[in-house]
């Protein structure tokens, strides 16, 4: 590569640089050195320059290409309050503002990680948390609670960091919700529970069908008795409901009934409303495409390269069923 090849390259670089981007930015999406990226820029640099600029060419390379992909992107809408997440909001409120144990068990995309964002954003004192496998032990989950309080953990025993918890939590009126709660521990239940006592918050456990049957079993260990007696509201929602389905395609603007079939069948497959949005977006960006809107044509084609089947069935098959 030439000396002027290089040259123009690095005028792309500067004029990024100029808009707005840091050149350390640039190295690190590009997976060069910052150093290097500097001194290649400065023309100070010692070793081979072609290849720094060949790498620094398919850096923006990708950055073009993703650029143009964003553009075919629709914008999504925000959250939707669909019928199902008013309701997960009521047992959100209820926890919080009755200071108990609130336990909402649902389906994989049926709304609950939405509508728990939407609650930490619109709520104060709300505090999120997603459980992890990792979060085996009490101590781990201290720590992300600390983090999240924004306290500091280091030098502290679990025991002065589980009364620090405690003391930021007292008096607050709060509500500490845990995603994906199917993977604590009874130990760390017990020590939400343990903050729960003395803390007087409430705490809103949210996890998939999994976590109902260790919490409610009909042979329940004795380790959770404790807890199950402080529940006061329980709710499972193990797939949406045709409301929750049409408020999306309305916020999406879906108005054919062909288009709407067709979606509410995707909706009641493995994934429910998440997979449906995926649908959606790349429905969205193959109709852009084409200089047109969304059709069934488009929906099926989106729904063959997210599933990886054939194709949808056509629009005039059974939808997806109604939640009890």
């Amino acid at each position: 590569m030439t000396e002027a090849e290089q040259d123009a390259i690095r005028e792309e670089v500067r004029t990024l640089v100029a808009g707005g981007t840091t050149m350390r930015a640039l190295a690190t999406e590009f997976g060069i050195p910052y150093g290097t990226f500097s001194s290649w820029m400065g023309g100070t640099y010692g070793g081979r320059t072609d290849r720094i600029a060949a790498e620094t060419r398919r850096g923006l390379d990708a950055r073009a290409t993703k650029a143009r992909t964003r553009a075919l992107a629709p914008a999504a809408p925000g959250f939707v309050a669909t019928p199902s997440a008013e309701i997960f909001a009521g047992l959100l409120a209820h926890a919080q503002h009755m200071g108990e144990f609130g336990v909402l068990v649902g389906g994989p995309g049926v709304g609950k990680t939405t509508t728990l964002e939407e609650y930490r954003r619109a709520n104060p004192n709300a505090w999120l948390l997603t459980a992890e496998p990792v979060h085996s032990t009490p101590r781990a989950l201290l720590d992300d609670l600390a983090e999240t309080l924004a306290l500091e953990a280091r030098g502290l025993s679990s025991q002065k960091l589980s009364r620090a918890v405690t003391t930021r939590l007292r008096g607050t009126g709060g509500l500490v919700m845990i995603d994906d709660a199917q993977h604590l521990t009874s130990q760390v239940l017990d020590q939400l529970r343990a903050i729960h006592d003395q803390a007087k918050v409430g705490v809103a456990l949210v996890g998939n069908e999994t976590l109902f049957a260790r919490l409610e079993g009909g042979s329940r260990a004795a380790h959770y008795a404790q807890l199950y007696s402080r529940v006061g509201l329980r709710l499972t929602r193990p797939r949406p409901t045709k409301g929750d389905i049409g408020a999306l395609l309305d916020a999406w603007g879906i108005e054919g009934k062909d288009e709407r079939a067709l979606l509410a069948w995707i909706a009641g497959k493995p994934g429910a409303l998440r997979g449906m949005t995926k649908v959606l977006r790349l429905a969205h960006m193959l109709a852009a495409a084409d200089g047109g809107t969304v059709t069934v044509k488009h929906i099926r084609m989106a729904w063959s390269q997210h599933s990886g089947e054939a194709a949808a069935p056509a629009a005039t098959e059974t939808p997806a069923r109604e939640a009890a």
